[in-house]
């Protein structure tokens, strides 16, 4: 640990009021000088010698200040950390420290924050008193998502006579993983349990016993066909009692997730990589928790792939496979990324591809859709960027509004064009800004389970 020292305020009001002091003294001098030179004696022997007394002695205090107070930095110090973060989501960190020193004292605390956090109530000041610890908190916000790693704290402290600034940056290294929001899938599994998924802009359609596969018998309610009533159960109990169908299960989703460089593009702080990995996060909760097998993979940036998982507790499987992956700026490839999934997936699954198409995309996306769809259904959730909205709603004033309106006509003419040929091929096609993705993307989902498409 390298200790610093620097002169304290105080020190420096002192050596002021010497400099101060001393300009008097040579000013008096010299009108002495000027007034009377007869009269003038210059400095005596004694005068000298007192002012190097008072010299020695100045400069013998701050030695020895500082030599008695270098230990003071040397703290015991715990951090007190998450272990799993979630991105864009505040949480309170403790600092806890203590002194073997026989006196209190006054500290300035700050925690080395990386530099993709955001940080309140830092840098803080702490008194220590023997034998015992203090502890601070202050609140860390990560802007980015994958290992997040604190590896020291930097510690400020005044000298015995408060004539040094003493600093030290002793080691304290802790680490993190700093995931997408699953607070927010927290947020989904509440409002599933409570029926309540309409908050989040999913809607099921309300079917009574119009499902694939048999759930359950219950009372006949208002509403109900005749082909539900179960006559025997209704013989046996003298009361009319329906079958209850459910969606089928045990079918299999695989996620595919664009690495590549359109998704680099920005809507506020978060890319479209994030609002996609958002968005598929949320659909393997949700098809985990309807009983269907999930597998994920991406291409452009890396290749990943995680195998079929079932059960909603193994979204953290998912969740570790990748949290710490980021997009780059390489073309993505979806012909290749078509072969390799259907080298791995041979059962027919649902396949749900998130990317932000463009003209130039047409043949080789098309080409990787024909493949997928010889064996699997393929959804295509295609991002359209905010600002292209935005545009259209802005009032043309002038010359360069009006350009503007035309080339985002334009160009949204031209996904349209790429669209329809895609559903031409027979797939399933949403075109959405990123903020609402996530709930066109999973209503999507239930609909082609309703269906049964699968």
């Amino acid at each position: 640990m390298t200790q610093r020292f620097q002169p304290s305020s105080r020190l420096l009001k002192v050596l002021g009021l010497l400099v101060v002091a001393a300009i008097l003294w040579q000013s008096w001098l010299v009108w002495q000088k000027v007034s009377d030179p007869e009269a003038y004696s210059g400095f005596s022997d004694g005068t000298i010698s007192l002012l190097l007394a008072m010299g020695a002695v100045l400069v013998l205090t701050l030695i020895a200040d500082l030599l008695l107070s270098w230990r003071l930095t040397r703290l015991s110090a715990s951090r007190r950390l998450t272990h799993n973060l979630s991105l864009e989501r505040w949480i309170t960190v403790g600092l806890k420290l203590s002194s073997s020193h026989t006196r209190p004292i006054r500290i300035r605390v700050f925690d080395m924050i990386p530099e993709n956090c955001e940080y309140r109530q830092l840098p803080a000041v702490l008194d220590l008193h023997p034998g015992q610890a203090s502890e601070l908190s202050y609140d860390l916000k990560p802007r980015r998502r994958g290992p997040l790693t604190i590896t020291n704290y930097s510690v400020q402290v005044s000298s015995l006579l408060g004539l040094w600034d003493l600093s030290a940056q002793p080691e304290l290294v802790s680490e993190a993983k700093v995931y997408p929001d699953f607070a927010s899938l927290s947020g989904l599994q509440l409002l599933a349990i409570d029926h309540q998924t309409s908050q989040l802009g999913i809607k099921r359609k309300p079917r009574r016993g119009s499902g694939l596969d048999f759930h359950q018998l219950r009372e006949y309610r208002q509403g109900d066909s005749l082909r539900q009533i179960d006559w025997k159960a209704t013989s046996r109990r003298h009361r009319l009692i329906s079958r209850e169908y459910q969606d089928e299960r045990d079918q299999q989703v695989i996620l595919m997730l664009d690495g590549g460089r359109r998704m680099l593009t920005q809507e506020g702080y978060t890319t479209h990589f994030d609002h996609c990995l958002n968005c598929l996060l949320m659909l393997s909760h949700v098809a985990l928790r309807q009983g269907d097998a999930v597998s994920m993979m991406s291409f452009g940036s890396e290749l990943r792939h995680i195998a079929p998982v079932k059960g909603a507790v193994n979204i953290n499987r998912i969740l570790n496979q990748f949290y710490d992956l980021y997009p780059d700026k390489s073309a993505p490839d979806y012909l290749q990324a078509a072969q390799e999934l259907m080298l791995r997936h041979r059962k027919r699954s649902l396949v749900v591809l998130t990317t932000n198409l463009r003209e130039e995309d047409t043949d080789d996306l098309i080409a990787a859709c024909r493949l997928l769809r010889k064996r699997h259904l393929v959804l295509l959730a295609n991002l359209r960027e905010g600002a292209l909205d935005r545009a259209l709603d802005e009032p043309i004033e002038h010359l360069d509004g009006a350009l503007r309106f035309a080339g985002v006509v334009d160009y949204l003419g031209e996904r349209e064009r790429l669209q329809k040929l895609l559903r031409a091929e027979g797939l399933f096609l949403i075109d959405s800004t990123p903020d609402h993705s996530t709930p066109e993307v999973i209503n999507s989902y239930y609909a082609i389970k309703g269906a049964g498409y699968l």
